[in-house]
């Protein structure tokens, strides 16, 4: 008897259409899909994780910075009011 969890697991296949719908770039897509092994899949995985979490960050303090620039901008304003 097969579990139903089990079952969708398998539906879900590393494919170039999931890859491109997580953001992977080309040559990320093409290094996963040409590695046999599941763990040399999820050691490749892992790596794009850790790039998208650094831009992430990267991102997150120029958000950081805008805002604080804004605050003070806008509090100058209210100064002047």
């Amino acid at each position: 008897m097969k579990e139903k969890g089990t079952e969708s697991l398998k539906k879900t296949t590393l494919s170039q259409e999931v890859l491109q719908a997580a953001g992977c770039p080309e040559e990320t897509i093409r290094k996963i899909l040409q590695e046999k092994s599941d763990r040399c899949q999820c050691r490749c995985l892992r790596q794009y994780r850790k790039e998208l979490l650094a831009n992430f960050y990267r991102e997150q303090e120029k958000l950081t910075n805008v805002d604080y620039l804004l605050y003070h901008l806008e509090k100058k304003q209210q100064e002047k009011s």
